[in-house]
């Protein structure tokens, strides 16, 4: 009974994953997770394959990217010391997939794990949407579906806004998705002749979903250093040169600079356009073909992978009805 008392600890968590590890099949990396649906079937890629694009299914494509970057972590910040970036993106052609924002106030439900989002709405695949206030439903930025706000307030410092679905008037004629800048130059594609003033303000309105956050990637002329040295996972939505959408998770604790500074640089993403969704345990993606791919903080993951962390605002891709 003695050696029990003194060692409850490790025997309960023995027993657990003793019970409930043949449920699941754990990645190379202990942040991802593949959820169990059909053991006979090959995985859409390999996940332990390192910068090289594969094609998971039409219109996605997926790629674990790995960078050493040079970077300060003396005590005082300086001295420079390699640091190992390692990040998951999954890539969609918006000509096959729609996306969209649900939230526990633009959707009239609950805050929900990661998990129930994705299976509760059929998404096949989703991420954090954006952060949000000590009420853990209303976001720190802009949030609005279609005529619900989550928030009205347009954040000044934010810098970035994720839009998609535009209004019947205007599908056909402006991008079905886009991430767009305060400071955004190429305002002309959201534009036909003698329309209104060219402005964010008019962009936004043409969208039946819109989500602001943290701007990571700036525009060549305008680049600026992040202040922020905290490390912790990062999750981030992005579009590239040809339009794709692109979501990236990033288990590894880094800061924003440093993630930054590969998103900027790295010829295998060719990103024009980034927000940043969310950081630390909060910061989950996830994909689902014949399997469920979780990215998520290792605290989640150990509880059942569902979390002990209610998201209240995500943004989902579904596959274009044929």
């Amino acid at each position: 009974m003695g050696y029990f008392l003194q060692n409850r600890k490790k025997i309960v968590i023995f027993i657990f994953f003793f019970i409930f590890f043949p449920c699941f099949i754990y990645a190379q990396t202990p942040d991802v997770v593949i959820v169990n649906t059909n053991v006979d079937k090959s995985y859409p890629f390999d996940i332990s394959k390192t910068n090289t694009w594969q094609n998971v299914e039409k219109g996605v494509q997926f790629i674990r990217i790995t960078e050493t970057i040079m970077t300060d972590r003396g005590e005082e910040g300086n001295q420079k010391m390699p640091l190992a970036i390692n990040f998951d993106v999954l890539k969609f052609d918006p000509a096959f997939f729609d996306f969209s924002v649900y939230g526990a106030i633009t959707d009239t439900t609950e805050s929900k794990a990661l998990l129930a989002w994705l299976q509760e709405y059929k998404l096949q695949a989703i991420i954090n949407a954006s952060m949000y206030l000590k009420d853990s439903k209303t976001s720190t930025g802009y949030l609005r579906k279609g005529d619900i706000h989550n928030n009205k307030h347009v954040g000044k410092s934010l810098g970035a806004f994720f839009v998609a679905k535009p209004y019947k008037n205007y599908q056909g004629k402006i991008p079905v998705c886009a991430i767009v800048y305060d400071d955004e130059p190429d305002l002309g594609q959201f534009f036909v002749k003698n329309e209104e003033a060219q402005t964010v303000e008019n962009v936004l309105k043409k969208y039946q979903v819109v989500v602001q956050n943290f701007k990571l990637v700036d525009l060549p002329e305008n680049q600026s250093v992040w202040k922020g040295q905290r490390r912790h996972a990062i999750a981030a939505i992005a579009q590239d040169t040809e339009n794709k959408i692109l979501l990236m998770y990033a288990s590894k604790p880094l800061t924003i600079q440093e993630f930054r500074i590969v998103l900027q640089n790295n010829p295998l993403l060719k990103i024009k356009r980034a927000m940043y969704t969310e950081g630390g345990v909060e910061a989950s993606m996830a994909y689902k073909k014949e399997h469920i791919f979780l990215w998520q903080h290792e605290e989640n993951i150990i509880l059942f992978l569902k979390g002990n962390v209610k998201l209240p605002n995500v943004i989902g891709v579904k596959r274009k009805a044929k």
